[in-house]
């Protein structure tokens, strides 16, 4: 049994489970033949012959996806949601102990936050079948868009949304579901929301400016991965250039995080935020060491990848409410 476009008016959906599905990214290879060029707001796009390769050239190829705008209203459309629970005031708040063989005269605290998460994803299928969603994700990726598929056991029973891309705001990403459906291509749109985090941090002084890098290390790259996906298609790079973008974003977080590095296994709330950047990494490493056989296939990855670490972020913030 299939599922599409089922409304939801549940304000609470956890996705408590992942599936990354990384895959070989030699989408768009002989036999898949581009045919025409499009141009789309200055940029353009190499697109497939049919409508639906059209549309998703047209409104997925640039995925404006900047994930941390805080709104968390509720769509009264088709849109459906994943939102952790708020305190009042709209954080959540947790002491961090990285204080363990810091002199006493040293030893301080300050307040780290972790950014609220409000995406909203271009989902176009729903599935009880992973094989089913797995093949609409490698159809959607010879065209461009990310195919990354978010397993979802929320509701006691698992279910497969494969998701093109990602949007800043409902506004924009209800346009494009719009023009799809009247195109005939059936999608709808999904929320992925969570509350903030802040975190009362102890630790020696001069200790504090790395863990505070190290705790915003995530949302750098996340943004930096959309600026890339953005970047890529706009600027027609080459597969070269757009691994180097994802080489430079990997050494970034490298860096950011490295400091906390040495606090592995002192605290648990760190071990659950180092567990999510060595996932980050590891993406980040497939897709800049990767084989693509075109700048197609390349970019469908680079949105991925982009869906995906927006995705284990999330995953993070509702691990940690």
């Amino acid at each position: 049994m299939e599922y599409r476009r089922k409304r939801k008016t549940a304000s609470r959906r956890r996705a408590s489970t992942y599936s990354a599905a990384r895959r070989s990214a030699s989408a768009g290879g002989a036999g898949r033949a581009i045919v025409s060029l499009l141009m789309v707001g200055g940029i353009v796009y190499l697109v497939s012959a049919s409508a639906a390769g059209t549309w998703i050239a047209e409104n997925v190829m640039a995925p404006m996806i900047s994930a941390f705008s805080g709104n968390n209203d509720a769509d009264n459309d088709g849109t459906q949601d994943a939102t952790n629970t708020q305190t009042p005031d709209g954080s959540l708040s947790t002491s961090v102990d990285l204080s363990a063989g810091a002199s006493s005269q040293s030893v301080t605290s300050a307040q780290v936050s972790l950014p609220a998460l409000d995406c909203y994803m271009l989902q176009m299928g729903v599935y009880s079948s992973k094989s089913n969603a797995e093949a609409q994700a490698e159809t959607l990726q010879t065209q461009g868009a990310g195919g990354y598929i978010l397993e979802d056991a929320s509701t006691g029973e698992t279910r497969y949304r494969v998701m093109a891309s990602g949007y800043e705001d409902a506004e924009s990403a209800k346009s494009v579901k719009n023009r799809l459906v009247d195109e005939g291509i059936d999608c709808t749109v999904y929320e992925l929301s969570t509350a903030a985090a802040t975190f009362r941090v102890t630790a020696s002084e001069e200790s504090i400016p790395q863990i505070e890098a190290g705790f915003a290390a995530l949302e750098k790259a996340q943004r930096a991965l959309s600026a890339a996906a953005i970047d890529f298609d706009k600027n027609s790079m080459s597969v070269e250039e757009g691994q180097s973008l994802a080489l430079e974003i990997l050494s970034t977080l490298e860096s950011d995080m490295g400091s906390l590095l040495s606090f592995d296994g002192t605290d648990g709330t760190l071990s659950q935020l180092l567990d999510a950047y060595r996932d980050a990494k590891a993406a980040l490493q497939s897709l800049s060491g990767g084989s693509y056989d075109s700048t197609v296939g390349f970019s469908a990855q680079l949105k991925h990848t982009l869906l995906y670490v927006t995705h284990r972020y999330a995953l993070l913030m509702d691990a940690l409410v």
